[in-house]
């Protein structure tokens, strides 16, 4: 079984790389090939992912049907089979274990089972992390390990991989001819790194102490009817405590903490008796379920969870205009087309980074600040960096929370995320004489009109015909700040699809 386990866990992580490497194209059509080719969704790992899917309905007070229907299999089976999930499917566990034996087999192993107080820190973190779901903030990105090992992967990983192969060396499913770059994946990858690292201490420190969705399966796994059992004939020499990947087995090797146990079969090849198995049962002998949780500490990450819902709600830049549309702080907070209300999205949006992997101009980026705290690591398009190609809905395909609704190429001249806004202080057109045609040349929508101001032909953008992909921008000759900019006053994610369409069909006729 130990062996099966460790078969299992490569071919779950090959999956994992293998979904990941599906979204890699330096074009659109090459990753929609892939994507309505694939067997499996681009996203599965995120639609399975019970603490997403769960502090994500709870946030919005909406059901996704995408995430139930995959993440209720995985709880039904943990409420039966224990937290198997961490031992066998987790990515970042499989990771961990790979490290394990690469970097820390000289660790000096210990005798005893793993603190207690250490052990529950990763229950209080789930208190505060439902919380605060429950009050409106969706803050489980932190400490999910699905969003945070895909998120290093696709800012530092995938980035390195596209340089080594723009160099020369050829490295499979990873395009040549173009170099990626991402914010904050000097952070995405000092996060990892750290998880990682944790194991010098002891042997999956993250899983064991940290982890907020193994808190949630655990919890669940409370009533298991997988369990392990200690036969009559054990001779008490105690070499599975030190053995136990997760700390689980007790200074009794008989008893053991149920909800910590992952059933990763470490404890059953090294007794000399073979008097331990685990197998289907309903055996209580050494069976300990209880959480042993402090109610002064849940109660005080409680009030964490409900502090952070609350500052983040009165952050001045979750303060929208008079309008009621525009966050008052971000006048370039540019949300890929098709998301949500900024309220919602910021609540449904589980910072995964898939989107941002998926686009063909990499100008989808992580937000910094352009959206307050609430809105860290949430997408927002840098024109400067890559534009909003008119060809692509990528982004739509693979948002598993439906944080970007599903959206249609036909309908993106129609769907507005921003407008255009010439500097005529910079613009060569304006401030010069001269003629420059580069963004109206490029203008996917024809929204640059020209008009005859004292005799000179000058270029204005029309709002009713600008959506705000940023081409313009992004191709602007003039440095360092491009003469023409978008600007989210044009975001009319607050009207339906129908609204917006009805607005764009109002845009006057006018001669190029």
């Amino acid at each position: 079984m130990e062996n099966l386990r460790r078969v299992v866990q490569v071919v779950a992580f090959g999956v994992f790389l293998y979904l990941f490497a599906l979204t890699i194209g330096r074009y659109s059509a090459d990753a929609q090939a892939n994507i309505l080719t694939s067997k499996a969704p681009i996203d599965t790992f995120f639609r399975m992912d019970p603490l997403l899917g769960l502090t994500t309905m709870v946030a919005t007070r909406r059901i996704i049907m995408v995430m139930l229907a995959y993440g209720l299999p995985v709880v039904i089976l943990s409420v039966l089979a224990g937290r198997f999930f961490c031992g066998w499917i987790c990515p970042l566990g499989t990771t961990l274990d790979a490290a394990d034996v690469l970097f820390f087999r000289r660790r000096q192993k210990t005798a005893t089972s793993h603190s207690a107080g250490l052990r529950n820190i990763k229950y209080y973190l789930l208190a505060g992390i439902v919380i605060a779901a429950l009050f409106g903030a969706q803050i489980a990105y932190f400490l999910d390990p699905i969003t945070i090992i895909t998120r290093a992967f696709t800012f530092s990983v995938f980035p390195l991989a596209a340089a080594i192969s723009a160099g020369g060396v050829n490295i499979p499913l990873v395009p040549a001819d173009v170099q990626y770059f991402f914010r904050l994946n000097f952070l995405a990858a000092a996060v990892l790194i750290g998880i990682i690292a944790l194991n010098a201490i002891s042997r999956r420190f993250w899983c064991r102490n940290l982890c907020p969705l193994g808190a949630l399966l655990g919890a669940l796994s409370k009533f298991s009817i997988v369990r392990r059992v200690v036969k009559s004939n054990c001779i008490n020499c105690r070499k599975c405590i030190p053995g136990c990947k997760m700390g689980a087995i007790c200074d009794d090797p008989v008893q053991y903490q149920a909800p910590e146990c992952i059933y990763c079969y470490s404890c059953t090849p090294i007794c000399p008796a073979l008097s331990t198995r685990i197998a289907p049962t309903l055996a209580s002998d050494g069976y300990n379920s209880g959480l042993d949780l402090s109610k002064r500490r849940v109660l005080q990450a409680s009030g964490v969870g409900l502090a952070i819902a609350v500052l983040g709600k009165t952050n001045v830049a979750a303060k929208t205009s008079r309008t009621g549309r525009v966050k008052t702080s971000s006048p370039v907070l540019i949300r890929p087309p098709g998301a949500l209300p900024e309220d919602e999205f910021v609540d449904r949006c589980v910072r995964c980074s898939e989107c941002m992997k998926v686009c063909p101009t990499n100008g989808l980026q992580p937000a910094l600040g352009e959206a307050g705290f609430e809105g860290i690591w949430t997408p927002v398009l840098v024109p400067r960096i890559g534009e909003c190609t008119r060809h692509c809905n990528l982004c739509s395909q693979v948002c598993s929370s439906q944080a970007i609704g599903p959206l249609e190429v036909s309908e993106k001249e129609h769907v507005f995320i921003g407008t255009a806004v010439i500097d005529r202080s910079q613009c060569i057109a304006w401030n010069s004489d001269k003629q420059c045609l580069v963004c109206d040349e490029c203008c996917s929508y024809r929204a640059v009109v020209w008009q005859t101001i004292d005799g000179v032909r000058r270029p204005f953008v029309e709002e009713h015909k600008c959506v705000g992909c940023g081409i313009c921008e992004n191709v602007c000759p003039i440095q360092p700040l491009s003469a023409i900019r978008v600007f989210s006053f044009g975001d009319k994610r607050h009207l339906s699809r129908q609204e917006q369409k009805a607005y764009f069909e109002q845009a006057p006729k006018t001669e190029q």
